[in-house]
């Protein structure tokens, strides 16, 4: 795709801008006819009783997975230059985050674009657990909490070889096309049973 004409005309940061209402736009129609939540869909899983929630869940993560991965195998997408791919991971900063994020969405009783979507229904508790996540995280980012999150993420650090998880487990082309059409097949499975509309 070629955004020149686009940007030429609003500019990069424009364009962005756009890009990002347009995106949001979509995310909150979705999530709220889907009433996708992460949270219902791990309970679900974890109660060994799959429905439509992890079913919905499964499509989403299937979908960003089969429509990457085929961009990537027609040449429409390179990532090769990408920097998340070019640069040191923190592992021990993906397993704390994980874990904090797990139990700040069982607290909350939804994650964040859950919350999100349930805050413009004006779902106070939503909002306001929206609200101090968003302050959380900019302490994190920037703030009183940046030093603590930096020791963190520095316990165990893998080089830039490790990112990319299907090179490194020998997997060649198509297969992460192939994975996310098992987790297709798996989703529609379930959305089947659960009769998901």
């Amino acid at each position: 795709m070629d955004f020149t004409a686009l940007i030429d005309r609003l500019g990069e940061g424009g364009t962005v801008a756009l890009g990002g209402l347009l995106i949001g736009l979509l995310f909150g129609a979705f999530a709220q006819r889907s009433k996708f939540c992460l949270r219902a869909a791990i309970i679900e899983f974890a109660r060994a009783r799959p429905g439509a929630r992890l079913a919905v869940w499964l499509f989403v993560f299937s979908g960003a997975v089969v429509g990457t991965q085929a961009l990537i195998e027609l040449g429409l997408l390179d990532v090769s230059e990408s920097r998340w791919l070019g640069m040191s991971s923190s592992l021990s900063g993906a397993v704390i985050g994980g874990l904090i994020f797990g139990v700040g969405m069982v607290l909350a009783r939804g994650c964040v674009a859950r919350l999100l979507v349930l805050s413009a229904t004006g779902n106070l508790r939503s909002l306001l657990s929206g609200l101090i996540i968003a302050v959380t995280a900019q302490a994190t980012l920037r703030g009183v909490l940046s030093p603590l999150r930096d020791a963190l993420a520095g316990l165990w650090v893998v080089g830039p070889e490790m990112n990319d998880a299907l090179g490194h487990l020998g997997l060649g082309a198509y297969s992460g096309l192939g994975l996310g059409l098992v987790w297709l097949a798996a989703a529609i499975f379930f959305g089947v049973r659960s009769r998901v509309p």
